[in-house]
């Protein structure tokens, strides 16, 4: 089977996003979808020990998505995902980044955004409760905990 031209170069590429926070422009999330047979972005800035987890935990044939959110993230390995998992996330960070095609990434925090801001903030600008519930600066409410339930 031969692929295509921009299939290949869709699956050469992947994506640094971090979607800067509207009221202060720190960055409110860190989204990276790392491609097959890739280091991450700021490879050379990890430490020795954060290289060798990554390099002995990782699977070089699978994409992987690396996450920071409000409420937590996945950690300096990532979870591996799918190449069609890592399409959608590449096409939800497109700039210029909005709520409605970030949040069609699936991500439980949105990676800070707020609906009806339809803008990012950081976890400072959030103001989280102890249940993981948050509002952004303009008192818009939602849970930002992966992990929270009603229950």
């Amino acid at each position: 089977m031969r692929l295509r031209p921009a299939i290949i170069g869709l699956m050469a590429t992947g994506i640094l996003a971090e979607p800067l926070c509207a009221t202060c422009g720190q960055v409110a999330a860190r989204i990276e979808v790392v491609p097959p047979g890739q280091l991450p972005a700021r490879w050379r800035r990890w430490s020795r020990k954060h290289r060798q987890s990554f390099q002995q935990h990782r699977d070089p044939a699978q994409w992987y998505l690396l996450f920071a959110g409000i409420g937590g993230g996945n950690g300096w390995v990532g979870d591996p995902i799918s190449a069609d998992r890592a399409q959608v996330l590449i096409h939800a960070f497109a700039r210029p980044y909005r709520f409605e095609q970030v949040h069609a990434a699936g991500l439980y925090d949105d990676a800070g955004f707020c609906e009806q801001c339809d803008a990012a903030y950081c976890s400072r600008h959030w103001h989280l409760s102890d249940t993981g519930y948050g509002r952004c600066p303009q008192q818009h409410g939602k849970s930002l905990d992966p992990h929270w339930s009603p229950g």
